[in-house]
């Protein structure tokens, strides 16, 4: 069985940029079929894993977290064997050059490197300016077009980049990948998932693994039109700001999962922070508190689901977002298994009104 590593692993050597989430999707549907009671791919590509309660009239809380990244599609294929890309969510034209790449066709996925021009040849002018994504393009060692389409490469192909999970220094607990945003999040459902394997939870759990969320919360508006819960999640990575050149410290990394309070997409309803806050002290775990303008996650959709949910979100920090080497704390990624394990648990007698009429 996997662990919640395990999984990680395996979640981020899949490319998947945001509409091309095929195999991101069939890995999490087929781990979950042994662990949901119901599991169901709809049309737009969102995974819904069902684990019933026991009673029927329980309570219903469906938790989110996106199987999409960051990435591009291949735009033209120029005569010379040159691949010119188009962006699929908000990448950084400054980190692009010299990275390698997966083009992933039909028949596979095939290495390319993001070219940039030789140091030995760089201008002043160079060495200050940034290059805009539009200028770039991808080599793949072809020499023609007629080169590249023989290796099954078409114009829409997804781009991603490519890496694998590794931990940093030794012993640290600290892990680099591209698309931990938000494949951690998945691995942290699946292992949610899988401690209510012989035991029904006390809560109708609905897992929702959204797509195209990096363009626009797409996937989770078509969860939200589906579902009726009493209470919705989404679970994100979030940016923290605890590196030398930032000097705000909101977030830190390894200080635990971070209940959210704000971001451009919501304001998480008081009673489902509540009930976060009071898991999180019933569990003696550490919690940061995220108010963050600049990101936006599932629950900004989720929000809307029936005549209105009240939702909220837990987030995971991580520092250099949007990038191939995005860092996460294992300690972090255990604490939102842990906290939502609870919340859960504890769901049944939460008082979800807004606010106490009688008080």
């Amino acid at each position: 069985m996997p662990t919640l590593l395990g999984h990680l692993q395996a979640l981020v050597e899949l490319t998947g940029p945001s509409g091309s989430e095929e195999d991101v999707v069939k890995y999490l549907a087929k781990e979950a079929l042994d662990l949901a009671d119901t599991v169901e791919v709809d049309a737009f590509g969102n995974v819904h894993a069902v684990k019933r309660a026991e009673r029927e009239d329980a309570r219903t809380l469906l938790i989110a977290a996106h199987t999409d990244e960051i990435g591009f599609r291949v735009k033209t294929i120029e005569p010379s064997g040159f691949l010119r890309l188009e962006k699929v969510g908000g990448s950084d034209d400054r980190i692009l050059p010299a990275q390698r790449v997966w083009i992933r066709t039909r028949e596979g996925k095939l290495l390319g490197v993001i070219g940039t021009k030789s140091a030995h040849l760089l201008t002043d002018a160079d060495r200050v300016r940034v290059t805009p994504y539009t200028e770039l393009y991808v080599d793949v060692g072809a020499e023609s077009s007629e080169a590249v389409r023989a290796m099954g490469i078409r114009v829409g192909d997804p781009v991603g980049f490519q890496g694998e999970l590794a931990e940093l220094g030794r012993g640290t607990g600290r892990y680099t990948a591209h698309a931990l945003d938000d494949r951690a999040g998945c691995a942290v459902l699946l292992a949610l998932l899988e401690r209510y394997r012989d035991t029904p939870p006390p809560v109708t759990l609905v897992v929702a693994f959204t797509t195209q969320e990096e363009v626009g919360l797409r996937g989770a508006q078509n969860v939200a039109r589906r579902h009726r819960p009493d209470v919705a999640l989404a679970l994100d990575m979030t940016a923290v700001d605890d590196t030398p050149e930032v000097k705000t410290k909101h977030l830190r990394l390894g200080q635990g999962p971070a209940v959210k309070v704000m971001d451009m997409s919501t304001l998480s309803h008081p009673a489902v922070r509540r009930g976060l806050d009071l898991a999180a002290d019933h569990l003696k775990l550490p919690v940061q508190h995220e108010l963050l303008k600049g990101i936006g996650t599932d629950a900004g959709a989720l929000q809307y689901a029936g005549a209105g949910t009240p939702a909220g979100a837990v987030s995971v920090g991580n520092r250099y977002t949007h990038s191939p080497v995005e860092v996460l704390d294992l300690a972090d990624l255990q604490g939102a298994l842990d906290l939502l394990h609870a919340f859960a648990d504890a769901l049944p007698s939460l008082d979800l009104r807004f606010v106490n009429l009688e008080e």
